[in-house]
């Protein structure tokens, strides 16, 4: 992942484990008032005037400032003021084909704003403010995992961190393949089109071309003739034999090796030879 997104992931660290949070009254309070810049007299003098007010907003704007942001992205218009300010670029909208990065900011179709963490398969998980409210009698910043499978009407769209902060051309795409990854011969036949690969007991899914490059999705891809719409990293194919490969991806640098016995479809692999990859042709 590239370096804006692991300065997210430490931004973020603050944010206790998922079935933790930090409510704006009590020990957490202080913590509360970093990262949004409310206090809970603030909250309570809207509430008691007749207003509504949480900080789902004021802590993605906090969190934007940390990011290292000029423009305050504390906002719910993020759809039309990226591109009032030469940034329209970084605005991504919600589709059936993409799905949210680590730390992209993330307009909700409802009138709401959060921080994007990861996917446990079809789930996801975020980071989010506004989660108490009058009601409530305070207002609370927690991580949260959806209970159903994530459906791209949840959202208008997102920031992404690698386009908005301009790290899109260096880590969106792997280097060039060299005369060395081609030493042995092109990329195969039996490797070209969509893989399965399992890891960590999460299905991620792969696309090979001809080209020496390989880019993967946790998207169920709609049939296996058509390349990737839109991918979460693409990786640099190195052909090592008839049978074995290597990928070293773009963004994160992770490297994994591939063998598939001669004669059959299913194939074994390393991440960064220490965890079991396995992969079936789909």
């Amino acid at each position: 992942m590239g370096s804006i997104r692991e300065r997210a992931r430490q931004i973020l660290s603050v944010v206790p484990p998922l079935g933790q949070q930090i409510n704006s009254v009590g020990a957490t309070a202080g913590l509360f008032t970093k990262l949004t810049g409310v206090d809970q007299s603030t909250l309570q003098k809207n509430w008691d005037g007749g207003g509504i007010m949480t900080t789902c907003n004021a802590f993605t704007g906090w969190f934007s400032r940390e990011l290292g942001s000029k423009l305050y992205l504390g906002r719910f218009d993020l759809d039309t003021y990226l591109p009032k300010n030469n940034l329209g670029h970084a605005w991504v909208k919600s589709t059936p084909d993409n799905r949210p990065k680590y730390g992209d900011i993330c307009r909700y179709a409802k009138f709401h704003v959060g921080v994007s963490l990861d996917f446990e398969g079809g789930i996801w998980n975020h980071v989010d403010s506004g989660q108490g409210g009058k009601k409530t009698g305070y207002d609370i910043i927690k991580r949260i995992r959806d209970t159903n499978p994530y459906e791209h009407t949840k959202l208008l769209g997102w920031v992404d961190l690698d386009k908005y902060f301009g790290e899109s051309s260096a880590t969106e795409e792997a280097a060039e393949p060299t005369a060395s990854d081609k030493a042995h011969g092109p990329v195969p036949n039996w490797l070209l089109g969509w893989w399965n690969v399992s890891w960590r007991g999460q299905a991620f899914y792969y696309h090979f071309d001809s080209e020496y490059k390989v880019k993967w999705t946790q998207i169920l891809p709609r049939d296996t003739i058509r390349p990737a719409l839109s991918a979460s990293d693409t990786g640099k194919v190195s052909v090592d034999s008839p049978s074995d490969f290597t990928i070293v991806w773009g963004k994160t640098g992770s490297i994994e090796k591939f063998s598939r016995p001669l004669g059959t479809a299913p194939m074994r692999g390393s991440w960064n030879s220490k965890e079991p990859l396995a992969a079936s042709k789909m």
